[in-house]
């Protein structure tokens, strides 16, 4: 590879500033108004393919990388031209981002790569513009409308249709004053009016401006901001429209200076949108202008990102299409489909209700069919009224054949239910229902006056049997009285229970205080003459004394034991209390020091014999010996006091006396008296409980006999219940057994009568009711037969008959007058059945008559519906795109996407192909990575932006590239400052991201005044 090969294709703008020694690297520089903008350096071995990476960029970058200054060390590329390189190595060349940016081409590369290409200039042919035209032809101008379905549907199927004119009835031709070239946008001034944010309200922009801040500091609003006020309306947010004034901005116009401020100017957008874009001023209902603009100048982030993010083939389509075709497409091809779909629902039900008429018109022929033959109603309704003369019926009756008859059939049916209630009774005629009635009443009049004396008598009756009963209890009463009086004994049941409960309370008492004393062990004390309170004392002074001994004992012997040493001291102690131990313990038979077998004997024979060795052991038994002795007398002493407490507690417990003076032996013979005391409280306990049980035997109860003298006491209160007034009690016995026996009588000569008046009752009943329900039957009767005469009372009101007209015959007359009523009935309502069948007939056909052009407009409305949508589907339009526009995209997409593994893009069967650069290999786009579809979406737009003619000379991106790689942000940063260069487009650029915004800010610093950067902030 020569280096004139290499100048022959460098642009203008590229100039060589040296060569290395061995000739194999170019170095160049990009120029750009007389300023270093970039360094590339050419590595021209073009066979060697022995590339080590660091080595190569320490030998030849390194010392130019460092000599650089500022930005341009952003700005460095390193391009290995070669015939070819393993796929691998290359990649890892390219994404080596050490120094510099590198590319490994072919010299075919990298003429491609070196020599911007212009687009052609040809903008897309507007599709929806095309459906627009083909839609109104049709007169369904109101699809591409706002207009609701539920009511653009309805009005097109009645060929009524909104013209354009009244879809958009402002302006006919467009404003001349918006043929303009919007070259650039100088300033944006945000009115207080127009949202919170940003704080900053003024901005001058230059030919690259960068946006930049975090998140929610108004960074989308100034971007949407200038949408409103170049296009009257948000493709993000559309129709949420600010007040009028509420943007300002200073356009760039042909070397001038052109003022614009927001308003809701409808014309004044479509003539932008006319001029611009080339959208067909007339067909356009309302302002479009912010669609073309975010086709062609405004990057739509929100489409791009669900591509770049979204590995569903099946949803990236809609997605393409949006970036592409613009949002109108999708939002127009919706109604489309919208309307289809109502227009066919509304299509298959004016088929079900032409087949539903169809039905109906054949139901009625077939009823005219069957009621060919019927009979004049009008003569039948003569002979009814003929027969109601007859039976001589006096309600209202309908005049002619057109008349209510409810009131004849309710009339009837009451008729009916009394002449049947009537015949079911076996009353033939009138007069014998009275008749009937009037002997009933005079039977019930007869038994009611018996009844009345009958009840007089068991009043009488109620009052003698009251007395009896009381002169019974009375008697009754005087018995058990009289059983208590004859036995005396038997009064003692009243309190027997009480005493025998208070004996065995006193004799518990005393035995409890006689088993505390005998548990004692007082024999030491009871004899003695002192009282407690001396005894207590003179024991006091005993131990007092006794101590007192005690402590002189212990301390001669300890003086006795000082003269010994200290282990014979121990000795003698454990010998005099061996000798102790020995004779206290009987059955003693080892020793108990050292548990040596022996007996009693050879231990006293041992112990004596060691104890007697010395005179001064001797001294020291005897006095131990003493020490016990007094010891002894000590406790002795102790136990008496503490046992003479207990015996005078146990004595002021019982007696009921003050005994603390009183010698012990007088309180000694108060004790022996309680114990001869007990034995006759014993005794007498044991003759109470005899006497207790032998009046229970007897049938003697203390509640009863508590009852006996309370009823005695207010039956007889003139006497006591003693044993004294026995012979009173006889005395009454006999009075009230005289007024008993003479009530007696009276109570039967009462009853006598009674049964003479049941015998007269039975006589006038016999064989006609029961003796026990006679007048409830009779009552039934009578009521049964006054309901019979109310029923031909009734009947009165409606037929008019004699008393001794028989009830059966009427009845058949009614029956013969419904059964001609019946006959009329029927043959009137097949009468208006006919006339209900023609009228069926005509107005089935006149809704067929008027559902015919609708069905007519609905197939036409659906024919040219669905040609358009299949015919301009999504997949055929935008391979149509991309077949006119593949070598644009392909060139944009190959230079903004690194590594550079695909060569061109097409697109086939409803999805995008990318195409591999080492090999044959097409990659769906479902298949390719986040960052390569971003790559795509971008290279779309920025073909569709190269193409403007007319339009705005601006590119808006907002966060473009938030979710690509490092990488592919350098390319795409260096394409889109290609076009800035050779475009000479102004771009607006937004992002949150710092590192993004820096690597912009690398990349366009080179511009110096005409790069400005905005840093947005919230206070």
């Amino acid at each position: 590879m020569t280096i004139d090969k290499i100048k022959a294709i460098l642009p203008p703008s590229f100039v060589i500033t040296s060569n290395s020694d061995n000739q194999k690297q170019l170095y160049v520089v990009q120029k750009y108004n007389g300023l270093d903008i970039a360094k590339y350096v050419f590595d021209l071995d073009y066979e060697n393919q022995d590339i080590k990476l660091d080595d190569y960029q320490d030998k030849y970058i390194a010392k130019d990388y460092f000599d650089s200054e500022g930005n341009l060390q952003w700005n460095y590329y390193l391009i290995f031209l070669r015939s070819s390189l393993p796929a691998k190595f290359k990649k890892d060349i390219e994404k080596d981002e050490t120094f510099a940016r590198k590319f490994v081409f072919t010299y075919q590369e990298l003429e491609d790569y070196l020599n911007y290409e212009k687009a052609n200039s040809i903008v897309e042919e507007n599709i929806v513009e095309k459906w627009k035209v083909e839609l109104e032809k049709n007169d369904l101008q109101e699809v591409f409308s706002n207009e609701p379905y539920t009511q653009a549907v309805p009005r097109y199927l009645e060929n009524k249709a909104k013209k354009l004119t009244e879809l958009n009835p402002i302006d006919v031709e467009p404003d001349k004053a918006q043929d303009f070239m919007l070259d650039g946008i100088s300033n944006i001034k945000l009115n207080d009016d127009y949202r919170s944010f940003p704080e900053q309200r003024n901005f001058d922009f230059g030919k690259v401006n960068l946006i930049c801040g975090p998140n929610g500091v108004g960074k989308t609003s100034l971007m949407e901001g200038i949408e409103l006020v170049v296009t009257g309306n948000n493709a993000r947010n559309e129709n949420d429209f600010p007040n009028n004034g509420a943007i300002d901005a200073k356009y760039e116009v042909n070397l001038d200076e052109l003022a614009d401020s927001y308003s809701n100017n409808i014309p004044k957008f479509k003539a932008r949108n006319y001029y611009w874009y080339k959208t067909s001023y007339n067909k356009q209902k309302s302002n479009t202008l912010h669609h073309s603009f975010n086709r062609y100048n405004f990057y739509n982030s929100d489409s791009a990102y669900h591509l770049s993010n979204n590995a569903n083939s099946n949803l990236l389509t809609p997605y393409l299409t949006a970036i592409a075709l613009g949002t109108e497409f999708g939002a127009v091809r919706d109604r489309m489909i919208g309307f289809r779909k109502r227009m066919g629902d509304e299509l298959a039900n004016f088929k079900s209700n032409l087949e539903r008429e169809q039905g109906l018109i054949k139901n009625a022929q077939e009823q005219k069919e069957a009621l060919k033959k019927i009979s004049n109603p009008e003569k039948i309704f003569d002979k009814f009224l003929d027969e109601a003369k007859i039976v001589k019926w006096l309600t209202v009756l309908p005049a002619t054949i057109n008349d209510s008859f409810i009131n004849f059939e309710k009339d009837y049916d009451v008729i009916k239910g009394l002449l049947n209630s009537i015949v079911h009774s076996k009353v033939g005629k009138e007069f014998d229902a009275i008749d009937k009635l009037s002997n009933l009443e005079n039977l019930k009049k007869g038994l009611e006056a018996k009844e009345s004396e009958k009840g007089k008598l068991r009043k009488q009756l109620k009052i003698e049997e009251k007395q009896a009963k009381e002169l019974e209890q009375n008697l009754k009463l005087l018995d058990e009285a009289l059983s208590y009086l004859d036995n005396p004994e038997a009064f003692k049941i009243e309190t027997i229970d009480e005493e025998i409960k208070a004996s065995e309370k006193s004799i518990s008492r005393v035995d409890v205080f006689l088993s505390e004393i005998g548990k004692l062990n007082i024999n030491d004390i009871s004899s003695s003459t002192y009282s407690f309170k001396n005894f207590r004392e003179n024991q006091e002074e005993f131990l007092k004394v006794k101590e007192s001994e005690l402590g002189r004992s212990q301390a001669q012997l300890k003086i006795v034991k000082d003269a010994l040493d200290k282990v014979k001291s121990i000795i003698v102690d454990i010998k005099y209390y061996g000798k102790e131990y020995i004779e206290t313990k009987q059955d003693l038979s080892e020793c108990p020091l050292c548990e040596t077998p022996h007996t009693k004997s050879e231990l006293e024979a041992k112990i004596q014999t060691k104890y007697d060795d010395k005179e001064s052991s001797k001294d020291i038994g005897v006095f131990n010996k003493n020490i016990g002795l007094i010891e002894k007398e000590i406790l002795e002493a102790k136990s008496r006091v503490t046992r003479l407490k207990s015996y005078e507690d146990t004595l002021k417990g019982f007696f009921p006396i003050d005994i603390s003076s009183m010698p012990i032996t007088e309180l000694t013979i108060l004790t022996e008296e309680e114990v001869r005391q007990l034995a006759i409280s014993k005794k007498e306990f044991d003759e109470l409980k005899t006497l207790s049980l032998d009046l229970r035997l007897k049938g003697y109860d203390v509640n009863e006999f508590i009852e006996l003298k309370r009823n005695l006491a207010s039956k007889y209160n003139d006497f006591s219940f003693t044993v004294e007034n026995k012979f009173q009690f006889e005395s009454l016995k006999k009075s009230e057994q005289k007024s008993f026996d003479d009530n007696k009588e009276k109570v039967d000569s009462v009853k006598n009568k009674i049964e003479e008046i049941d015998g007269i009752i039975l006589e006038l009943i016999k064989d006609k009711y029961d003796l026990e329900r006679y007048a409830e039957q009779l009552n039934f009767e009578i009521k049964e037969f006054q309901s019979y005469k109310n029923y031909f009372s009734d009947l009165h009101k409606y037929i008019d008959f004699e008393k001794d007209d028989f009830i059966i015959e009427l009845r058949h007359s009614l029956e013969s007058l419904f059964k001609t009523f019946q006959n009329f009935k029927e043959q009137k309502v097949k009468f208006e059945e006919l006339n209900l069948a023609n009228k069926i007939i005509e107005e089935s056909n006149e809704k067929i008559k008027k559902s015919q052009p609708k069905v007519t407009r609905a197939e036409s409305a659906l024919q040219v519906l669905h040609k358009l949508i299949t015919e301009d589907s999504e997949d055929i339009v935008l391979d149509d795109f991309f077949k006119k526009n593949e070598s644009e995209i392909s060139e944009i997409f190959t230079n903004i996407h690194a590594p550079q593994e695909f060569t061109k893009l097409s697109f086939s069967s409803g999805q995008i192909l990318l195409h591999k650069k080492d090999s044959l290999t097409e990659v769906p786009i479902s298949q390719i990575s986040t960052g390569q579809r971003s790559a795509l979406a971008l290279s779309v737009f920025l073909a569709l932006n190269k193409k403007l003619t007319n339009g705005p000379n601006l590119i808006i991106f907002d966060d473009p590239v938030t979710y690509t790689d490092d990488l592919n942000i350098l390319s795409f940063l260096d394409y889109l400052r290609s076009i800035v260069i050779n475009e000479s487009r102004q771009v607006v650029f937004a992002t949150a991201s710092n590192k993004i915004a820096k690597l912009f800010e690398k990349k366009f610093a080179f511009l110096n005044t005409d790069f400005k950067k905005f840093e947005l902030s919230r206070s």
